[in-house]
């Protein structure tokens, strides 16, 4: 019969770590306290890396990356931010593009009355941002544990989720996202000391000053 060989999902998800298989609703639904599944999630080894990799890697807003989930008329770019994947590649710095709280959480469609960053500071918006800061942290681990640079982290500021020393709400003013206090908690939290700066679109030229002055630290 068709499809007698698949796996089914079901069974696939028996295998996996309670919270690696529950989607971040799920997990959002317990207790309101800070979501921590940062411990090892299967079975590792340890070999020595002696391939071609740089072994430094460096973490991303998501629409540095991908304007494309930015909220309506706020794209500055068909794409990505224009020179930072270019400088990034060309010095062998590995980019982890983290995923968008916003799209995740409000979907592409987003936006209303309410200002993003209150439909982000519900109890169960903000723990979906913990679930997501905890990924992050467990990542950074996993990176440090094998000798890797981790440069840093960047945000973008002006967005009401990732800005690090500009947000939004009603219009542009110092302070920080609402992602971005979940995570630079979360990391502090870690004893993980990694920089987090905010770069802005239209100012490309500072991100890769940033770039620059984190790979030759």
């Amino acid at each position: 019969m068709p499809g007698t060989h698949r796996i089914k999902r079901r069974d696939m998800l028996k295998g996996l770590p309670l919270a690696a298989a529950l989607p971040a609703a799920a997990l959002g639904a317990q207790e309101d306290k800070r979501v921590e599944y940062d411990s090892e999630r299967m079975i590792e080894q340890h070999p020595e890396f002696k391939d071609a990799r740089s072994r430094k890697v460096i973490f991303v807003a998501h629409c540095i990356l991908n304007q494309n989930a930015r909220i309506r008329k706020c794209a500055y770019t068909p794409s990505a931010i224009p020179k930072v994947p270019a400088e990034l590649i060309e010095r062998g710095i590995g980019i982890v593009q983290m995923a968008c709280p916003e799209l995740g959480a409000l979907g592409l469609g987003r936006g209303g009355p309410v200002e993003i960053y209150d439909q982000l500071s519900t109890p169960i918006g903000r723990r979906y941002l913990r679930t997501l800061a905890s990924d992050i942290v467990y990542q950074v681990r996993q990176y440090r544990k094998q000798g890797y640079r981790v440069l840093g982290v960047l945000g973008l500021d002006g967005s009401p989720s990732c800005g690090v020393d500009l947000t939004w709400y009603g219009d542009e003013h110092a302070g920080r996202g609402a992602y971005m206090e979940e995570l630079i908690i979360a990391l502090k939290e870690a004893g993980l000391d990694i920089p987090v700066l905010g770069i802005q679109d239209a100012a490309p030229d500072k991100a890769l000053e940033i770039i620059r002055k984190w790979d030759s630290a």
